[in-house]
Parts: C-alpha cells; structure tokens; sequence
C-alpha cells in the first residue's frame, strides 16, 4: 500500500502590537488643563497601564541637578517586557525649567515623567504630538468635517472680518495647540506689525520649546492673513 507524506501546518496567532492597542485609546475625556498645556491624568494612566498589563513596573533614577539649579527627573516604565527610559526637567505651567524646585515641583515632574513613559507604550501618545484624537478616530472626524456644505464654506469667508482683539485671542488658542510649526510663522506674520507682536511671539515660542521645534523667527513680513489652525 503507497505511503504518502503529509505535513502538518500549525499557524500560530499573530502577536497582538501592545502599542497599537494602547494608542488607540480615546483619553481626552481624562485630560486637565495647566496653564496653555494639556496633561494626561497620572492616575488615569496607572490605572490603564495596570489593566493592560498587570506586570507594568516603573523605577525613577535620582533626579540630576545642573549648574544654574534646575533638575532632571528620570523614569523607566517596563510594560509586556519591555522597559522605556524617560526623563522631564521640573517646570512650572510654562513648561520653562525651574530653579531650586521644591518637593511639591519634584513630585509634580516624577509623576509627569511616569505619563510620559506610559505614552511611549502607546497610551496618549497623540497628545504629545499635538494631535486632537488618536489615529484611529481621524478617518471619521475628517469624514464629518468634509460633510459641511461648500455654500457654508464660502459664507464663512464672506463673513466681516473679526477684530484684532479676537482675533489675538482666537491666535493664542490656534498656538498653544499647534500641531505644525507653520501655524507659529502664520501667527506671527498676521500680528507682527500690531501691538500683540511681542505676546506673539512668547507664545510661540513656548510652543515650540515644548513641541521640540526650532523657534519661530521674528516676523519676517507684514502679511495680514487671518491665521488658521
């Protein structure tokens, strides 16, 4: 009697990507405002961290103080084996490094510093980037925002230009969430030549400090376009 030779496949599930899962959680309903700068709840953190890893350990090193008095604080965050170093200067709601922190300052920067290890395993990751929802919810945002009628569109731009004063304030909530540093050279081309060009430009230059861009240059021309986000 002929023998054949069979082989027995055994397909193995795929590994799930820890990270993609974390990053497509919804966290805005968790966030708190400090100053211009929106910051992840630490306790919402830990809370998501241990559920989706019961493992998750974190360490902090010793914190590292510099010349001028400000300090470094250091974390490693381990989630499904794997462990990520962070580290955060001890700053005040301007995200600007603090001289002399005291105990309170410290704390605030370690448990900051523990969010920021968290995100770098996926969780709230897209805040960091400036983002408003995470990736997995763009599609659908842009979905509606690309259902509103042109005839709106251009009876919006038909509308009578705002005043200067709102529209610097209108300016000041376009930077502190700018996701592109063009948005920053847009501002500070429209106030450049106004009263508010100063203000302007801290502002942006906070926002690129924090974003870890390049700061903006001072105004570079006089053009008047009204700034959109």
């Amino acid at each position: 009697m002929p023998t054949t030779n069979q082989t027995n496949t055994v397909h193995t599930p795929e590994l799930e990507n820890n990270f993609t899962k974390l990053s497509k959680i919804n966290v805005n309903k968790h966030t708190e405002k400090k100053g211009r700068f929106t910051y992840l709840s630490w306790t919402f953190a830990v809370s998501e961290a241990m559920k989706a890893d019961p493992l998750a350990v974190w360490v902090f090193r010793d914190p590292m103080v510099f010349a001028d008095k400000t300090m470094m604080v250091h974390c490693d965050v381990t989630m499904f084996g794997k462990s990520i170093y962070m580290f955060l200067p001890v700053m005040n709601n301007s995200n600007k490094a603090i001289a002399n922190p005291n105990a309170f300052d410290v704390n605030s920067a370690m448990m900051r510093c523990l969010v920021k290890g968290i995100a770098a395993h996926g969780l709230g990751l897209y805040i960091y980037a400036g983002e408003d929802l995470p990736e997995e919810e763009k599609p659908q945002a842009q979905i509606q925002q690309n259902m509103q009628p042109q005839a709106n569109i251009r009876q919006q731009q038909g509308q009578q230009q705002k005043p200067i004063e709102q529209r610097y304030q209108d300016a000041l909530k376009a930077i502190a969430s700018a996701s592109k540093p063009g948005t920053l050279d847009r501002a500070i081309d429209t106030f450049g030549s106004t009263k508010y060009a100063e203000s302007i430009q801290r502002a942006c230059d906070a926002r690129a400090d924090q974003m870890g861009w390049s700061a903006p240059p001072p105004n570079h021309s006089q053009n008047q376009n009204q700034l959109h986000n």
